[in-house]
C-alpha cells in the first residue's frame, strides 16, 4: 500500500531567520485543496510562493537518505517535511514526473506547473550553508502543483497520473533553467508547454529577450548580488 503523507505549517518568525512556513506538521485527516492550497497551509511571500500555480509542493521522500548520508551532521533534520513539502508520495521523483502531468487526489486533479526552485530559507531551516545550491545541483527540488478541480484530499485518499503532460521532465527542466542543457533552444522548448507556471515563462522570456541569465544569489543565498 502507497503511504501518502500530507503537511501543512504557519507562518512562523523563528529568531535569527526569515519568516517562513516551511516547519509544517503531519496532518491525517482529508483537508478541503483549491486554487489556493491545502487548507490550513500559509505563505509568506505570495509574489514568490503558493498561489494558482503553485498551490502544493510535492517532495520525494526517496531523497531523504540521499540528504542524510551527504550531510551526515545534519542527518537529523533530514525527515519528511524537512523541504517544506505538502506532499509525499513513494515512487514519484523528478526523473518520471514531467512538466503538465496530471493527477487525480481525492476529489482534486492537479498539473505539475514547475520544479520547485530552491531558496536560501532551505539553508537557514537546515544549518547548511549551500542546501539550496545543493538541492539546485542536484535537482533533488520536488515539483509544484496547480489544482484544475478542487476537492478533499487526504492521506487515505487515492493518488494517480491520469496523463503524461509532456517530454519534459522535471529534472530535464531543472537541467535547462540551471544546468548544463541551458541555451536558448531549451528555453524555447520550455516555453512552448502551456502548462508551464507563469513566474517561469516570465524568466524565460527575459533571458532570451536580455541574452543574460538572472542573478541567483538573492534566491539561495538571501543577499542582493554585487
Amino acid at each position: 500500500m502507497t503511504v501518502i503523507r500530507v503537511f501543512t505549517g504557519k507562518i512562523r518568525h523563528d529568531p535569527g531567520c526569515a519568516p517562513t512556513a516551511m516547519r509544517k506538521n503531519e496532518v491525517h485527516e482529508a483537508l478541503w485543496l483549491d486554487e489556493n492550497g491545502l487548507a490550513g497551509d500559509e505563505q509568506v511571500d505570495p509574489e514568490h510562493h503558493g498561489g494558482p500555480d503553485r498551490a502544493l509542493h510535492q517532495y520525494p521522500p526517496e531523497h531523504y537518505e540521499t540528504w542524510r548520508q551527504r550531510f551526515p551532521a545534519h542527518a537529523a533534520h533530514f525527515r519528511p517535511a524537512a523541504f517544506g513539502e505538502n506532499l509525499s508520495v513513494p515512487g514519484w521523483t523528478e526523473e518520471n514526473v514531467h512538466i503538465g502531468d496530471v493527477f487525480s487526489w481525492g476529489e482534486a486533479r492537479l498539473q505539475v506547473s514547475q520544479p520547485r526552485s530552491p531558496c536560501f530559507k532551505l539553508n537557514e531551516q537546515s544549518g547548511i550553508v549551500d542546501l539550496a545550491l545543493r538541492v539546485q545541483e542536484t535537482a533533488h527540488c520536488g515539483w509544484l502543483l496547480r489544482v484544475l478541480k478542487p476537492g478533499q484530499a487526504g492521506p487515505q485518499s487515492p493518488f494517480a497520473r491520469e496523463r503524461t503532460g509532456s517530454a519534459i521532465t522535471v529534472r530535464e527542466a531543472m537541467r535547462i533553467v540551471f544546468g548544463d542543457l541551458a541555451s536558448d533552444d531549451g528555453y524555447r522548448r520550455l516555453l512552448a508547454l502551456d502548462a508551464l507556471a507563469a513566474s517561469w515563462r516570465r524568466m524565460l522570456q527575459q533571458r532570451l529577450d536580455s541574452g543574460r541569465v538572472e542573478s541567483w544569489d538573492r534566491r539561495l543565498y538571501g543577499i542582493a548580488s554585487a
